[in-house]
């Protein structure tokens, strides 16, 4: 369940919203009608980053071993 508060609600209750998304739910809260910011519990943080954290990309390896550069040519091309 998500809950949207203006800045100025959420200034003037702030432990309520902080009780919301202890509870689980995602608090936007937005500025002149637009979201800029989200509070989601710690536990929930936590399954955010470590989903993150699971992908990682390798580079493909390059084999450069035999690889041999000619200054003059590369010039001429």
């Amino acid at each position: 369940m998500e809950k949207q508060v203006s800045i100025a609600r959420a200034k003037d209750h702030f432990s309520e919203i902080v009780e919301a998304a202890e509870r689980g739910e995602v608090v936007t809260v937005t500025r002149r009608g637009k979201p800029v910011v989200r509070m989601v519990s710690e536990a929930e943080y936590g399954k955010l980053v470590s989903r993150r954290r699971k992908v990682e990309w390798t580079p493909p390896a390059l084999d450069t071993r035999d690889f041999r550069f000619d200054r003059e040519d590369a010039n001429r091309r």
